[in-house]
């Protein structure tokens, strides 16, 4: 038993009392000994016994279900697990007959689960308990949003699974949103990703693109390959003391010749390149070109794969 702020009569029956900030606290083992002052001994007549109700959002069941994915067990909360659909159905089922044990009532029985690794599944649970009604709930990391996702949708936790989407569409860089809206078929996220990396200075990277669908790495080396020359104010990355050929940069190269530049207004009489590529034009024009031409390719040619 455990009194807060308890009568200074009460207080004085125990050796131990812990104080607080805002007053003490005394918790007794075996409150069958107990004799305290804080209310009436006896209920009053006319009164009827006081009901005890149990908290319609903070009374937690204590059932443990054991689930194994791969070689891994978990043993996870059923109150958790029921919130999704699927694990709701089960729970329904009833028991076995005989002596025969239920699936999940310990780790020598787990409901074993296929299909998903245990790495995502922890991120499922990392995101389940993280408490997410709470006002100052921690935003789940980037790295835990898409397997939790993916089995919150397997799975059927609806409510965790609205939860989650608006997280991913903030949080996930543009590479991951591809992989996102392709495996969740969200097309609405394939043409602005798309968009945003075919403009960007970054070349993939190695990881990234592994990432990606052959389909999309190509996509993005064409469209960067053919409008990056026509963007206003785009210009080639390049290293110092390399060599490049006319193919890849589209400049040839003069030997001696009168020529003027056309940046500076120059007029040389040495050596000089001619930029034999695409003229440039309005860098607005050109991005809405590039807009234009991914999203008529996602609607073309971008497969949402089941």
């Amino acid at each position: 038993m455990l009194f807060l702020n308890p009568s200074p009569g009460l207080a004085k029956k125990f050796s131990i009392v812990l104080p607080s900030q805002s007053g003490s606290a005394v918790f007794v083992g075996d409150d069958s000994k107990v004799e305290h002052d804080d209310g009436p001994a006896e209920i009053p007549i006319g009164k009827s016994p006081e009901v005890i109700v149990r908290h319609s959002e903070f009374f937690f069941g204590n059932t443990l279900i054991a689930i194994q994915v791969e070689n891994t067990l978990f043993n996870v909360h059923e109150y958790q697990l029921a919130k999704s659909e699927f694990f709701s159905e089960i729970f329904k089922l009833p028991r076995p007959k005989g002596n025969k044990p239920q699936e999940g009532t310990s780790p020598e029985h787990p409901i074993v689960i296929h299909g998903t690794t245990a790495s995502d599944f922890a991120a499922l649970l990392k995101v389940l308990y993280a408490s997410h009604f709470s006002i100052n709930h921690p935003t789940p990391e980037a790295s835990l949003i898409i397997p939790a996702f993916r089995l919150a949708s397997l799975l059927n936790f609806s409510e965790l699974r609205a939860y989650l989407l608006p997280l991913a569409e903030k949080n996930l860089d543009d590479v991951d949103k591809l992989v996102f809206a392709r495996e969740f078929r969200i097309k609405d996220w394939l043409a602005p990703a798309l968009i945003r990396l075919c403009e960007g200075e970054a070349v993939l990277s190695t990881e990234e693109a592994r990432k990606l669908d052959i389909d999309s790495v190509l996509l993005l080396w064409r469209i960067q390959e053919h409008h990056w020359p026509r963007i206003s104010g785009r210009t080639y990355a390049s290293t110092g003391n390399s060599v490049y050929c006319q193919s890849c940069t589209d400049w040839e190269y003069y030997g001696h010749m009168n020529a003027t530049c056309q940046l500076c207004s120059v007029k040389v009489n040495t050596h000089f390149l001619s930029y034999k590529g695409r003229d440039r034009t309005n860098g607005d024009i050109d991005d809405a070109a590039l807009k234009t031409e991914v999203k008529q390719w996602v609607e073309d040619r971008f497969i949402i794969r089941a």
